[in-house]
């Protein structure tokens, strides 16, 4: 009888690992869970069993963008929060449209949250309905995440007080019509200078006033009145219109009459020394021939004296039509309508 050996007692070239190996693997996959990255628009900040990692002048530690490593969870937990992100905060309900009349929209107010409604008493105890917008970003993260439990919530509160104050400082006619721009600076303002105070982490960057609007039962009556503003805005426009073009009339012929009074007395004027100049002539004239002695002083005075009277008339009798009665019998000296072609 053959003698063979047993299968099951040949020998098994077997791979034993050691009993550490798996759980070094686990340990390691552990320590790798506890990279984590940063995006370029991001900041992070680490609470290490549960508090906040600080720097040795004891103020949080933000991690900036890149690839971090720190302890795994649950040892660790990394918050990242996008500080680049332009977040929104609406106050109020838009206007409503043509589409919804004035039942349907007093039913869909029913079903809305009262703390969504935003209406303000302004100043001459008129109620109306603001949709305002807020533009903010993330500043401080670590503010923002365990510095108050709501942020938001506190930045509606703030924003509301701010709005409710803002218009019942306000007449309705500077909050309905011409203040949209002016209550946004103020509010602007007002949430810049504030919102450090309140150490939220939040940055104000716009305020965007949506809608004024008068409420749904007395819509009708404000547009009356605007109606009535418009009209009389149109009759202030064509009185102030009308009333230039009389002005601009009225300095035209003020300035037509200084020009015309201006040329006659300039012609006046001239006229007058000419005048004078001849008169001067004559005067020397009569000094000449009298020094002269080819006739005395008083024949020559009497001549230039007749000369300036026949003058003087035919310049009077040339401006009017001449008729001569003659009487017979007696001589006439017709000198005077001959020189002046009469």
């Amino acid at each position: 009888m053959t003698n063979r050996p047993d299968q099951d007692a040949r020998p098994r070239n077997r791979i034993r690992l050691p009993l550490w190996l798996p759980t070094a693997a686990v340990l390691l996959a552990w320590l790798v869970s506890g990279f984590y990255i940063v995006q370029g628009n991001q900041q992070a900040v680490v609470r290490r069993f549960g508090r906040l990692v600080r720097n040795d002048a004891g103020r949080v530690e933000i991690s900036p963008s890149g690839l971090r490593w720190d302890l795994p969870w649950p040892l660790a937990q990394v918050d990242r929060v996008n500080t680049h992100e332009v977040r929104t905060l609406t106050i109020g309900l838009p206007e409503f449209g043509p589409e919804l009349n004035g039942d349907a929209a007093a039913s869909f107010l029913t079903d809305v949250d009262p703390a969504h409604q935003s209406q303000f008493l302004t100043g001459d105890r008129n109620i109306l309905n603001l949709q305002v917008t807020v533009h903010y970003h993330v500043d401080a993260i670590d503010r923002f995440l365990f510095g108050e439990s709501e942020p938001r919530a506190r930045l509606r509160s703030l924003v509301e007080s701010l709005v409710a104050d803002t218009v019942s400082g306000s007449g309705v006619d500077f909050v309905y019509v011409h203040g949209r721009n002016r209550l946004r600076n103020v509010l602007v303002g007002h949430l810049a200078a504030t919102l450090p105070e309140q150490q939220l982490g939040l940055v104000v960057d716009d305020v965007t006033v949506g809608a004024v609007y008068p409420p749904i039962q007395a819509k009708a009556e404000f547009l009356e009145v605007m109606n009535a503003r418009a009209e009389r805005e149109t009759h202030i426009n064509n009185a102030r219109a009308y009333e230039g073009k009389r002005t601009f009339e009225r300095e035209a012929d003020a300035e037509r009459t200084r020009l015309e009074a201006e040329g006659y007395r300039s012609r006046t004027v001239a006229a007058a020394q000419g005048e004078a100049a001849r008169f001067n002539q004559l005067v020397t004239q009569i000094q000449r021939e009298a020094q002269s002695g080819l006739q005395d002083y008083a024949a020559v005075r009497y001549l230039a004296m007749r000369r300036m009277y026949l003058d003087t008339i035919g310049a009077i009798f040339a401006k009017v039509a001449a008729k001569v009665v003659l009487d017979s019998g007696r001589p006439v000296d017709l000198t005077i309508l001959r020189e002046s072609g009469k």
